[in-house]
């Protein structure tokens, strides 16, 4: 693949336009704050989460890790990292489920190239030409991409991160991938109907869900970090949960 330099002023420029371009295309509400700064800032400029740009390639941009401006792949706006494999994962079931999910939508798998584990988050399509190549876990992930090389970092405090990664292994997880219609509020009795308003401007299956179905977007903002985790709305007293379960 080509790989692009480009002049600073230029490149923050552009990546202003691209985010106001994705908040207008991605099914996410449009108030985004800045993830610069944030937990997704992956840059070395950010210190404030213990190994950004300690352990991995330091791209300089924040959006670089997920988005360039040319070359991309179609799976997502202008994307910039390879997926996992849709049908790759253990999907949640349970006796009293009322939908269904063979294997996840690219909607979804766009947040798991990062958070399953299973690719290194510097392990990007385009490389810009001018970045920091740092060495550690994570640039020898980028060869070996199995959930032990997350683990030497991420089941330990002595580098920031506390918060396991995901795994491929979803089925203590929220399901995902799953369409969220009439028919399905009606035979669950504890799901509200998709029509209901969502508190975000709109209802439920206008402001959060993906084709009719249910995502991690539906749940979380990846560029608005101002409710953790990254979440659409707050989630005191389960405001969020309330929005489509009904409890």
């Amino acid at each position: 693949m080509k790989k692009y330099a480009f002049n600073t002023l230029k490149t923050q420029c552009f990546f202003v336009v691209l985010i106001v371009g994705l908040l207008l295309t991605i099914n996410l509400p449009t108030q985004a704050a800045s993830i610069q700064g944030s937990k997704h800032d992956l840059t070395a400029a950010w210190r404030g989460y213990k190994h950004a740009g300690w352990k991995f390639n330091d791209y300089k941009s924040p959006c670089a890790y997920c988005h360039v401006p040319h070359n991309g792949s179609s799976d997502g706006p202008l994307w910039n990292r390879p997926l996992p494999a849709a049908n790759s994962y253990t999907v949640y079931d349970s006796n009293t489920l009322d939908s269904s999910t063979t294997s996840i939508s690219t909607q979804s798998l766009l947040c798991l190239s990062c958070h399953d584990g299973t690719i290194a988050v510097d392990n990007v399509l385009n490389k810009p030409t001018d970045y920091v190549n740092n060495t550690g876990s994570h640039r020898r992930m980028s060869r070996d991409t199995t959930g032990d090389s997350c683990n030497e970092c991420h089941d330990s405090k002595e580098y920031g991160v506390t918060q396991a990664f995901l795994t491929t292994d979803l089925s203590n997880d929220h399901p995902v991938s799953f369409t969220y219609n009439s028919a399905l509020a009606t035979a669950d009795g504890e799901l509200r109907d998709p029509s209901v308003n969502s508190g975000l401007g709109g209802s439920i299956a206008n402001t959060m869900l993906s084709n009719g179905k249910l995502e991690c977007t539906s749940c979380h903002n990846v560029h608005d970090p101002q409710y953790e985790p990254f979440l659409i709305k707050p989630n005191n007293n389960s405001q969020l949960c309330t929005t489509c379960h009904i409890k």
